[in-house]
């Protein structure tokens, strides 16, 4: 039967094995940028600091949540329920329509909401309408 502590002594001193055994180590260990942070005040503030994209995705999805209501109440009857999607994003308010159709009506019913919509939303500049069909369920 083999000495147990005479391999381990030998692992030690093999530079190989402490190399290893020293990555294995530091990619555990948290790593410190230098920086000190502020501490966080909420949930939203660790999301936005952890994961940028999850931060994003819930500004645009309060975004969308403020933008259908709106439209439902100032389109005409029919519209609100041809919108497949909603983004605003960098000034540009883009409606997505289920069909080419749909999106030329809304689209004019856009142009006329124009002034009403910078009135509620002042850093939208852009208001485009785009098709994008609702997906089909087989």
């Amino acid at each position: 039967m083999p000495n147990k502590s005479r391999q381990h002594k030998r692992s030690v001193r093999d530079p190989a094995a402490r190399l290893l055994r020293t990555r294995a180590h530091s990619a555990s260990q948290p790593r410190h940028s230098g920086s000190t942070s502020q501490p966080a005040h909420s949930v939203k503030d660790l999301l936005a600091r952890a994961v940028p994209i999850l931060s994003q995705a819930a500004d645009q999805s309060a975004r969308q949540a403020f933008w259908r209501p709106w439209l439902q109440t100032h389109l005409p009857p029919g519209l609100p329920s041809r919108i497949t999607g909603i983004t605003e994003r960098d000034g540009s308010l883009v409606v997505f329509a289920d069909s080419p159709a749909w999106s030329a009506r809304l689209r004019y019913a856009l142009q006329e909401l124009t002034p009403e919509i910078r009135r509620a939303q002042p850093d939208v500049k852009e208001v485009a309408v785009r098709v994008m069909p609702r997906p089909s369920h087989r």
